[in-house]
């Protein structure tokens, strides 16, 4: 990807959502049983290879204790 290209919406969200979960000491399966989401399911968004649905992030952003718009954040 070309850096001066803006990042997509799963891209932005996989970058975040790895992010946020490692700052918190969460593995992927740590996060899959706070959420109730596959662990694989979890790993593919996380590689921005498969798209989430809002249902999801609205399981995600709680068990991160995080707002949802964290996980979209440019910065």
């Amino acid at each position: 990807m070309n850096p001066s290209e803006p990042l997509s919406a799963a891209q932005l969200l996989a970058r975040n959502l790895r992010r946020l979960r490692e700052e918190r000491s969460l593995s992927i399966d740590d996060l899959a049983r706070r959420t109730g989401i596959a662990a694989k399911r979890l790993a593919a968004v996380e590689a921005a290879s498969a798209q989430i649905h809002l249902d999801e992030v609205s399981l995600i952003a709680p068990a991160l204790r995080i707002p949802i718009a964290a996980l979209f954040a440019t910065e």
